[in-house]
C-alpha cells in the first residue's frame, strides 16, 4: 500500500538488511575519508604535541619563582548581537558568580563594560579586569578570521540565533585562560590550577564560596593520575553530558568536529602546563578545519573531537553515569537527576568540585559519598 514503510517479515531478512546497511556505511565512510584532505601536520599528531600556534607564550622563567596560589577562574563578557538569553538573565547569573565566589577571578571585557563587571564583584574579593581586546576577533589566534566566520555561518543550522561574534567568543576561551595565566605570571602571581567558567553558569542560588575547592581539585587530579597513567600536570578536566555513540568507532580526525551532545564547555581547566597544551592543540585543529571550510563555530564539536583524539589527556565527570556508586545507591524520586538533587544536571560539576562542607550545606543530594557529598561519575576519557 502506498505510504506504508517496508517491514521485513522475518528475523533473517532483518539481519540481512542491517548487515547490508552496515557495509554501505563502512564503504561510504571510507570513500569520504579517502577524499577528505589530510592533515598537513607533523607525523603521529595524536600521540605528540601539535606544532606551535600564534599565541603569545612567555617561555622565559621569572627571576624568582613566585609562590603558587591555588586556583584562578577566568571568564569573559563581550557584547553579542544574538543570544538565547536576555541581558537581565545574564546580569542575574553574573551576580551569582562574581558576588559570592571568593576564588581569584580574571575577566576579559571591553572598557565600556568594565565598571558593569566590577560592581558585581564582592567586597574585598580579588578580581583582575583586562580590557585589551575590544572583541574576541582581536585575540591573536582569531585575528583575521572574521570573513571566514561569516562564510562559515551559512553552514550553521542554528544561524538564526547564532552570530559570528558568538563563534569567536566560544573559540576564544582556551586563549583567555592561557593568556590570563601568562599575564599574572609576569606580575609575580602563579597558580596551581586555572579554569574557564562561563559567566552565566551559576543559574541557581547557591552557597558556594571557596569554589572550586582546592582540596577537592587535588583529590580529583590525584585520582585521575592513578586511573589514566598520565601525570597530574598534563591532565585537563572537561565535564561531559553524554557519551559517544557506537558509530564513533569509525570516526577519525579527517571526518572533522563531532556535532553530538558529549562535552560541556561551560567549565574546563587544569594546571598551567595542561592549559598551554590545550590552547596549542585547540587552535591547531581549529585553524586546520577552518582552512578546509569546515564549520568550527561550536566549541563543543571541536572539544568532542579532541576528547577522542587524546583520551589519556582528559578526566571528567558524567552525571548520567549508570555505573556511578551514587546512582546505584540512590532511591530515585520523581524529577530527580541520576545522581540526586544536586542542582541542574548540566552544571553538576559545580557541586562535584565543591568542598565537603559546601556539598553538605547544599542538602539536596539523595546519597552520601566520599568526602561528605554525593558520589559522582568521575573518570577518564577513553
Amino acid at each position: 500500500m502506498m505510504g506504508r514503510f517496508f517491514q521485513p517479515n522475518s528475523l533473517r531478512l532483518s539481519f540481512a538488511i542491517l548487515s547490508a546497511l552496515a557495509v554501505l556505511y563502512l564503504i561510504s565512510s571510507s570513500i569520504y575519508t579517502w577524499h577528505y584532505p589530510k592533515l598537513e601536520l607533523q607525523p603521529n599528531l595524536t600521540t605528540e604535541d601539535p606544532q606551535p600556534i600564534p599565541i603569545p607564550i612567555n617561555n622565559e622563567p621569572p627571576a624568582t619563582v613566585p609562590p603558587k596560589s591555588s586556583i584562578l577562574l577566568v571568564t569573559a563578557m563581550f557584547p553579542i548581537s544574538k543570544s538565547k538569553h536576555s541581558k537581565k538573565e545574564y546580569d542575574t547569573w553574573v551576580k551569582r558568580f562574581l558576588g559570592p565566589i571568593t576564588t581569584d577571578i580574571y575577566v576579559y571585557t571591553t572598557p565600556v563594560l568594565e565598571e558593569h563587571v566590577r560592581k558585581y564583584r564582592g567586597n574585598n574579593l580579588t578580581i583582575t579586569i583586562n580590557t585589551t581586546y575590544a572583541s574576541p576577533f582581536d585575540i591573536p589566534p582569531l585575528n583575521g578570521t572574521e570573513e571566514k566566520y561569516k562564510k562559515m555561518q551559512k553552514k550553521d543550522r542554528q544561524r538564526k540565533v547564532h552570530s559570528t561574534a558568538l563563534y569567536a567568543f566560544l573559540n576564544a576561551k582556551p586563549f583567555f585562560v592561557h593568556d590570563a595565566l601568562q599575564n599574572l605570571a609576569r606580575e609575580g602571581k602563579a597558580y596551581e590550577y586555572a579554569f574557564w567558567n562561563d559567566r552565566g553558569s551559576f543559574r541557581e542560588e547557591h552557597r558556594y564560596r571557596d569554589w572550586p575547592s582546592v582540596d577537592r581539585v587535588r583529590e580529583v587530579w590525584e585520582e585521575g593520575e592513578r586511573v589514566t597513567g598520565t601525570g597530574k600536570e598534563d591532565l585537563m578536566f572537561f565535564p561531559i553530558v553524554g557519551v559517544p555513540g557506537s558509530t564513533m568507532v569509525f570516526w577519525n580526525e579527517n571526518l572533522g568536529p563531532i556535532d553530538n551532545e558529549i562535552s560541556e564547555g561551560s567549565f574546563f581547566g587544569g594546571t598551567p602546563k595542561a592549559i598551554e597544551w590545550w590552547a596549542r592543540t585547540y587552535y591547531t585543529y581549529h585553524n586546520h578545519y577552518l582552512s578546509l571550510d569546515v564549520f568550527v563555530g561550536n566549541d563543543h564539536s571541536l572539544i568532542n573531537a579532541l576528547l577522542l583524539l587524546f583520551p589519556s589527556r582528559f578526566i571528567t565527570v558524567y552525571p548520567s553515569d549508570p555505573s556511578a556508586p551514587a546512582h546505584l545507591a540512590l532511591v530515585r524520586k520523581p524529577g530527580q537527576a541520576p545522581l540526586g538533587l544536586c542542582g541542574a544536571e548540566r552544571f553538576y560539576y559545580q557541586f562535584w568540585l565543591a568542598g565537603g562542607g559546601s556539598r553538605r550545606r547544599r542538602g539536596m543530594c539523595g546519597c552520601a559519598g566520599r568526602g561528605g557529598g554525593c558520589g559522582g561519575g568521575g573518570g577518564r576519557m577513553g
